[in-house]
C-alpha cells in the first residue's frame, strides 16, 4: 500500500512539473506579448467589476479606471485580459500589469502544449 501511495505521489509531482513552463520560455513569451499587445484604457464602467464584459480579444489588454470603489478593484481578470484600477499607486499598477502579462503567457503556453 505504501509503494502504491508513493508511486501515486511521485506520478502526480511529475505531472505538475510537466505542466509548469520553463522560466526562459515564459519570459520570452511574456516579452513578446508585451511588445505585440495593444493596450486599451477605459474610464469607468456601468455596474460592478464582476459583471464587466471584456472585448474578448486576446491581443489586447484592457485597463479600466474605476470611478468608485469596488471590492474587485486593483485586480487582474483570471485570463489576464483586463486590469481594474481604483486610485492605485504606480507600484500597484506596475505589479498588476506584470501579473496580467504573466497570466496571458501562462495561458498561451498551456493552450499550445501537448496534453
Amino acid at each position: 500500500m505504501r509503494r502504491l501511495l508513493a508511486f501515486a505521489l511521485a506520478f502526480h509531482a511529475l505531472g505538475v512539473m510537466a505542466q509548469e513552463p520553463a522560466p526562459q520560455e515564459l519570459a520570452k513569451l511574456r516579452q513578446k506579448l508585451m511588445a505585440e499587445t495593444q493596450v486599451n484604457a477605459r474610464m469607468g464602467i456601468d455596474g460592478p467589476v464582476a459583471k464587466f464584459k471584456s472585448d474578448g480579444n486576446p491581443d489586447t489588454l484592457e485597463i479600466v479606471f474605476l470611478d468608485k470603489p469596488d471590492p474587485d478593484a486593483n485586480t487582474v481578470s483570471e485570463d489576464g485580459e483586463v486590469i481594474f484600477l481604483y486610485k492605485a499607486s504606480d507600484e500597484v499598477q506596475t505589479k498588476l500589469i506584470g501579473k496580467a502579462f504573466e497570466l496571458k503567457a501562462r495561458l498561451r503556453l498551456a493552450a499550445s502544449s501537448p496534453r
